[in-house]
């Protein structure tokens, strides 16, 4: 069997595998490569490794510098090189400090039964390149939730987001000198905040002249942030044992929605 028909049988098995396909599924950018927690790195280009095209069944720490292609799949062509530069630095160095990576003859390497096992044991996230281009529109006070995300951690994500929307609302009354905000907690905070004499409807071309219509537009707010703590928030929180499994779709839907919810309390401030 020639090489390149080695490589192409390689990267087709690998495709029936979407979340460990390539690092650029996880990390579509250098930048967002060093974004991720450091033993995500280094696991990433384990699973890479593994599944590489290799010479006389080992890897060759230079040989992965001249065809930059074969590692950083999926990159552009004038960020590969870069990419591959950077995964040979501290995360290949990683690797042979933990054994996972063992050098079979000089400068050649393969990875190591402790390194499948580790493989084995670790869960690559579904997160499709589509996905993580996605996510980086939510509301900029979602940091922590975005981290999750691309980490696979779908409940995780989906609960930050919705813990943020509501400290956001309690950083509000807590700032605020309006006395019917004081002590308002949970679902009654919202309706106390829209409420109140430091809330701006966000919208204010809306039933300019009905003002029957405009409170009904108000009371239809008030009900939305407090149901999205009531009912997505609190489960989220407390019971995700009891909430069904995310894929990458739903989860980025709950995000948009707690995205939202903040751009809300922006426009009314």
């Amino acid at each position: 069997m020639t090489l390149s028909v080695e490589r192409q049988q390689v990267e087709n098995s690998h495709m029936t595998n979407p979340a460990c396909k390539s690092i650029a599924d996880s990390a579509p950018s250098l930048a967002d490569l060093k974004k991720l927690p450091f033993d995500r790195q280094v696991m990433l280009l384990l699973a890479r490794l593994d599944v590489m095209p290799k010479s006389g069944g080992d890897l060759n720490r230079q040989n992965l510098k001249l065809t930059p292609g074969d590692l950083a799949i999926g990159y552009s062509p004038q960020e590969q090189l870069a990419v591959v530069d950077y995964l040979l630095g501290r995360p290949w160095v990683e690797l042979i400090n933990r054994g996972y990576l063992v050098e079979g003859g000089k400068d050649f390497y393969h990875v190591s039964e402790e390194g499948k096992a580790a493989l084995s044991n670790t869960r690559c996230p579904p997160v499709s390149r589509a996905a993580l281009e996605a996510v980086t529109l939510i509301h900029h006070d979602l940091a922590e939730a975005e981290r999750d995300f691309r980490e696979g951690k779908f409940k995780d994500a989906v609960r930050d987001a919705f813990r943020i929307f509501e400290n956001r609302l309690n950083a509000i009354r807590d700032a605020s000198r309006d006395p019917a905000l004081h002590g308002k907690s949970g679902t009654a905070l919202p309706h106390a905040f829209v409420k109140s004499s430091i809330f701006k409807f966000p919208f204010p071309k809306l039933s300019p002249t009905s003002s029957t219509a405009l409170e009904a537009y108000k009371e239809s707010l008030r009900n939305l942030l407090s149901g999205a703590i009531g009912f997505v928030r609190n489960a989220y929180d407390h019971e995700p044992y009891n909430l069904p499994d995310l894929d990458e779709r739903s989860a980025l839907e709950l995000l948009f929605f707690a995205s939202y919810l903040l751009r809300l309390i922006d426009l009314s401030r």
